[in-house]
């Protein structure tokens, strides 16, 4: 962009030098300089509203350029939008679950029926009077928390305990060790070294208002029965008796909650699954499972959705609207750009694009397929339900022709403004004008200061010889006056 001019003399002469010509004569040389200098500025005159003329047209190319930009931006974000395909999910009833689909989904509608949700072992130990007092001697001991399936066996409610059961190691979780000594020998500092081990356990203190109120509650972070778990403790005594738990042995935490699967059946096929978020079951579906309804089922829909890929249609609508209405304001009679070939070819440009054929798309090869039209001003407009009508029909068509179209906006967009096309030629050539306009300024002002000096110079050497005459007729008057009394008398 060009750089505006220097703020230039208007008067031709400084108002301090007028003030001071003009004391000893009585001329009004102010006036008469302003007046010489009023007629010698007119040519600075001239150039400085040519100048400014085409800095008015250098921001008009510059709003033209960026409207083209902002078509290219349109045109790519459709582009990206018409080549990832959206899908919707809606679910029958959503108190059973709730469903997402990505790009990787299919059509279809399905039946589900949850029988049963995942959930986590939850075990909890013997009360304590405080959760701040130490807890047996202080010595090193490790708690060794194992992560597995317990099965067989029989589950006693009243004790939450078992028996007769095993105990199948998860191998895909490995143990959490932690170290308890004199530092955290307490309730909360047990609870505390779990959960800064960040494991897979979640350790809490739960009061429950009785004489020893203060419990240890282990929480299996991951559902599902292959996530139960087994403590272990080596080394302090006390310890080892408040915390051990094997529920094939001994048993000092409580279970009051057992780890779980989800089980349901989705299309008629049972499947188990440790948690109720199932991403695997169905592709690009993510299910939630929220609540049981066996023997009922309820149904869910994968459709694709469109909302997107109409939303970036209407914004490349608007985007090419809005450059049609600069160029035509800019290029109007006895506007700014009026006869400018660069800016009234760019939308000329834009539309011929649009109205091409795109081969390779199938059914869909031209917009007006897809409801587009332009009215007599050149504005652009898509036919809503013709557009949405051609995307549920045969979206992978309609996508494919909108993908290809975007593209060839995208491209001729980018053509038109990159560094050495057609805008920016004409904006180096404006410029140009703008850089020569502004050295004839500077030029110009300078003749005009040069000039102004010179009138000062002549004014000044005519007020002094004024002055002097005006002296000597007032000294000869004086002597004429003086010679005559003397006659006459």
């Amino acid at each position: 962009m060009a750089t505006t001019s220097a703020t230039t003399s208007t008067s031709g002469i400084s108002s301090a030098v007028l003030s001071s010509v003009g004391i000893g004569s009585g001329l009004d040389v102010s006036s008469i300089i302003t007046q010489l200098m009023s007629v010698a500025q007119q040519p600075l005159t001239l150039l400085q509203q040519q100048e400014a003329s085409y800095q008015t047209q250098l921001s008009a190319l510059g709003q033209v350029k960026s409207a083209v930009a902002s078509v290219q931006s349109a045109a790519a974000a459709l582009q990206t939008a018409a080549q990832t395909p959206a899908w919707t999910a809606s679910v029958g009833d959503s108190s059973v679950l709730s469903a997402t689909a990505s790009q990787n989904a299919v059509a279809g509608t399905h039946t589900i029926s949850v029988s049963q949700l995942a959930q986590s072992q939850i075990l909890v130990a013997t009360g304590q009077t405080s959760s701040t007092a130490a807890i047996g001697s202080g010595g090193a001991t490790t708690v060794t928390i194992d992560f597995g399936a317990i099965s067989g066996g029989s589950f006693d409610s009243g004790s939450g305990t078992y028996s007769g059961a095993t105990f199948t190691a998860n191998s895909a979780k490995p143990p959490l060790s932690i170290t308890i000594d004199s530092g955290n020998n307490t309730l909360q500092g047990i609870a505390d070294a779990i959960n800064a081990a960040d494991a897979g356990v979640t350790a809490s203190i739960v009061n429950d208002g009785s004489a020893s109120p203060y419990r240890l509650v282990l929480t299996s972070d991951d559902s599902g029965t292959a996530n139960s778990l087994r403590v272990s403790v080596s080394g302090d005594a006390t310890l080892s008796a408040l915390l051990s738990d094997d529920p094939t042995g001994t048993q000092n935490l409580a279970q009051t909650q057992a780890a779980q699967d989800a089980k349901f059946t989705l299309d008629g096929l049972a499947i188990t699954k440790s948690s109720n978020t199932v991403t695997d079951a169905l592709t690009g579906v993510s299910l939630t499972l929220n609540s049981v309804n066996a023997p009922a089922t309820t149904a869910f829909t994968i459709q694709r959705d469109s909302s997107g890929l109409v939303s970036a249609v209407n914004d490349l609508v608007s985007a090419y609207n809005s450059l049609n209405s600069t160029v035509a304001t800019d290029t109007a009679t006895q506007a700014v750009l009026q006869g400018d070939y660069a800016t009234s070819n760019s939308v000329r440009r834009m539309r011929l694009t649009l109205d091409a054929p795109q081969s390779g798309s199938g059914a869909y090869s031209q917009l007006f397929q897809i409801g587009g039209s332009f009215d007599d001003d050149g504005n652009l407009s898509i036919d809503s339900g013709k557009l949405q009508a051609a995307l549920n029909s045969n979206f992978t068509d309609a996508g494919a022709f909108v993908a290809q179209l975007a593209a060839s906006l995208d491209s001729a967009a980018g053509d038109y403004i990159t560094t050495d096309g057609p805008l920016d030629a004409r904006i180096t050539g404006v410029n140009n004008s703008i850089s020569s306009l502004q050295a004839r300024e500077t030029q110009t002002q300078d003749q005009l200061n040069q000039l102004q000096a010179r009138y000062q110079a002549q004014f000044s050497a005519l007020d002094s010889l004024i002055s002097s005459m005006q002296s000597t007729s007032n000294y000869l008057t004086q002597q004429f006056t003086a010679l005559q009394k003397q006659t006459q008398g």
